[in-house]
């Protein structure tokens, strides 16, 4: 008898068993979707297969960084309703630390409905560690009592291909970071001393580690915004590490490393400001940014793309197609006078482009036909390549085996 026979035998706590089991959700903006994707390989009983995984994992810290004014609350407030709009039992909290939310603006930028109660803005005085803990742990607990009552099925999401049911999706939006204190450490009571900012960094600390346990079991995703601001030198000869790969050494972002450590995903998000949208252009205002993967625990550190700011609705997912399709070369000629790679007959003007999208079943699915092998090929997994064979040696070759013959190996 093998060791993991004799440790997995009397093993009723199931301590010993591997545990693959995920859930993930769009963001709403489908190539920040597939640059955060991955391939799964997926055993079903009847052969090995690759299944495309997008989005974001569920049950785990999103961290949204950027300068003042560039959309974040936007976007986390519509990636947080993107995850919850399918689900009857889903719930989004916006702990509005700041106070300068305004509930219309969120259903004007998710489009959910004005009487749709799943949506909480929270701005009162109930903003704190401990109050947006305690309604954390409630939650917890009504999912642990309600039971299947508040699951939905899964499949395709572990390597075995077996179902399995996972709670409905629960999402925290704290806005920002920098403001949310304990009780104790009131922003208006401290005097802004390093004393107090290491107390709430030490505070926020707590709360990751005490969520970071049953986040992946009842399915509460916490999405936190923090501001990129000035990093203070005080000698230039010893200059502390910028911590997270994509800050610039004249930058930092508050509340310690909790946050860098913790998040599954850190999305860099900036604007451009040399590209304003405007009307006679476009048909609206609004702005071009980019939106960069700093962090993340299922693909490439570093990968961008370009999103559209639409000033009325939010960032918007079919526009951000069209900035997708030109930056990748997929889109040919020049305004008015544009086409699809490909698709020499389909013309169109960038204003058209999102009335076609939204109004011509041809022109959509042709747009879906052309960027889609560019998509995939964002995808984390990759086919290997001569180049790959060669720096990695023996254990490409090992690898290869253990895929069998003719099947697609995995870096």
């Amino acid at each position: 008898m093998s060791l993991m026979d004799e440790l997995t035998a009397g093993d009723k706590k199931g301590l010993f068993e591997s545990n693959d089991t995920f859930v993930n959700y769009s963001t709403g903006l489908l190539p920040l979707d597939y640059a955060n994707g991955f391939w799964l390989t997926v055993d079903d009983g009847n052969g090995r297969r690759k299944v495309p995984i997008t989005g974001i994992i569920g049950g785990t810290f999103i961290s949204i960084i950027g300068s003042m004014g560039t959309g974040k609350s936007t976007l986390a407030d519509q990636i947080a309703y993107n995850i919850i709009k399918p689900f009857k039992n889903g719930a989004m909290f916006h702990i509005d630390c700041e106070k300068t939310n305004l509930k219309e603006r969120m259903i004007q930028v998710t489009g959910a409905g004005f009487d749709d109660q799943r949506i909480v803005l929270k701005k009162d005085e109930h903003i704190y560690i401990e109050d947006v803990q305690e309604m954390f742990n409630k939650i917890c607990v009504a999912k642990e009592e309600g039971g299947n009552l508040y699951k939905y099925e899964v499949e395709d999401r572990t390597f075995d291909g077996k179902k399995f049911l996972a709670y409905e999706p629960t999402v925290f939006v704290i806005d920002s970071l920098p403001s949310f204190n304990s009780r104790e450490n009131r922003t208006e009571e401290n005097l802004g001393t390093n004393m107090d900012g290491a107390r709430a960094a030490k505070d926020v600390t707590r709360f990751y580690n005490n969520c970071l346990g049953r986040m992946m079991k009842y399915n509460i995703t916490i999405i936190t915004i923090n501001h990129i601001v000035p990093k203070v030198i005080a000698d230039p000869y010893s200059q502390p590490p910028s911590g997270l790969m994509m800050l610039k050494k004249t930058e930092q972002v508050n509340r310690g490393y909790a946050a860098q450590y913790y998040s599954q995903n850190y999305f860099r998000l900036d604007a451009i400001k040399s590209n304003f949208y405007k009307k006679e252009d476009v048909g609206f205002e609004g702005f071009k940014g980019t939106l960069q993967i700093a962090k993340t625990k299922t693909s490439f550190v570093g990968s961008t793309v370009d999103i559209c700011f639409n000033g009325d609705k939010g960032f918007d997912p079919v526009y951000t197609l069209f900035e997708y399709a030109n930056a990748n070369g997929l889109i040919e000629g020049r305004n008015p006078f544009l086409r699809l790679q490909g698709f020499p007959d389909l013309k169109f003007s960038r204003k058209d482009f999102y009335k076609k999208m939204t109004g011509e079943e041809e022109f959509r699915n042709a747009v879906f036909q052309t960027i889609t092998p560019s998509l995939e090929a964002m995808l984390g997994s990759k086919e290997l390549t001569d180049d790959d064979r060669v720096r990695y040696g023996d254990f490409m070759h090992a690898n290869d085996n253990n895929f069998g013959e003719g099947a697609e190996a995995v870096a």
